[in-house]
């Protein structure tokens, strides 16, 4: 079987063979070892490993020195990895499909209102000041951007009944239109109305022209801060005349992006003059499933000239779901 192979090659071989201190140890003779060097080389070696067996098979006794041998002119090739089991489906959500869904929430926001961003509130809210009992809250938000227009409407409704009696009975509109100059500045104009008739004043309108700049407008931080004249047309008790009183009014929006499902919102209004009035509100807001959130609100409404048998504080803390469309 030796003469099928070269000359050339069994010189190679034996050549070769002292330059391997641990195959000259090894029982291995020159034929078996030119005989590996050639099959590791012929046709990429895929004999290889049928010649190694076939060695041992004449020679047993040197079966540890041949494979010794083989090991070192033909190391075994590393194992291929297994493949990574494929990814098992998700779970659909239970909201797929319905108008809960991000889908679903697109389409409806296409069928009512295009064009606006809409969000609807439902809470149940804990007050303390005039009024101190669990109630149910609703709200709702537009917002709408027409060049350089941008537009936002809100509404609120509070109630709450006591053995057949109401006792909390707080609702108010209102319409924000901003007009921006450039990438930082802006004017606005405010108008609202509110009622409330066992808070610190029972109806109010309140009417403001201002500047804005935004400090902050980036993906994470926004951050508009805004100033200029108000009036404020104030009914103090449900059989008094309304009150006219020109301030000044300065406010700030701030909106932190904490991730993907997760957001901060903090907005004060103070007016100054001859009332004055400071609003804070702070809202949390964490995405549940597709269109759908949990919200977590806590106001603060101070009025300085609220009637004599009034609070002049009010706080409001709610807890609820958001609809976002």
């Amino acid at each position: 079987m030796i003469t099928k192979f070269s000359r050339t090659a069994l010189t190679c071989g034996l050549f070769c063979l002292p330059l391997l201190p641990s195959v000259a140890n090894a029982e291995v003779t020159p034929e078996q070892f030119n005989l590996l060097m050639v099959a590791s080389k012929k046709d990429g070696g895929k004999d290889f490993a049928t010649l190694v067996e076939l060695l041992i098979a004449a020679s047993p006794d040197d079966e540890a020195e041949i494979r010794e041998v083989a090991a070192q002119i033909m190391p075994e090739p590393a194992p291929v990895p297994e493949p990574e089991p494929a990814p098992a489906e998700a779970t659909p959500s239970p909201v797929e499909g319905t108008i809960f869904s991000d889908d679903g929430a697109e389409k409806l926001s296409q069928a009512f209102l295009p064009g606006w961003d809409k969000q609807i509130e439902l809470n149940g809210l804990f007050s303390t000041g005039n009024t101190s009992q669990k109630s149910f809250g609703a709200a709702t938000k537009l917002v709408r951007e027409s060049g350089p227009f941008q537009q936002t409407v809100t509404g609120y409704f509070d109630i709450n009944t006591s053995n057949s009696v109401t006792n909390k009975r707080r609702y108010g509109v209102a319409f924000k239109n901003d007009y921006s100059i450039n990438d930082i500045s802006y004017l606005t104009g405010f108008a609202s109305y509110e009622s409330d008739s066992f808070g610190a004043f029972n109806k109010r309108f309140t009417l403001n022209a201002g500047y804005g700049i935004r400090v902050f407008d980036n993906d994470q931080f926004k951050w508009n801060v805004e100033a200029g004249p108000a009036v404020l047309i104030t009914k103090p008790e449900a059989m008094e005349d309304y009150q006219t009183d020109v301030t000044g009014y300065a406010s700030s929006l701030f909106t932190w992006n904490i991730n993907e499902r997760t957001d901060f919102e903090n907005e004060t209004k103070i007016f100054v003059g001859s009332k004055v009035v400071i609003e804070n509100k702070s809202d949390l807001t964490l995405k549940v499933s597709g269109a759908l959130s949990g919200k977590l609100s806590f106001d603060v409404l101070y009025n300085r000239d609220a009637p004599i048998d009034r609070k002049k504080t009010d706080t409001i803390t709610r807890i609820g779901v958001l609809y976002d469309f």
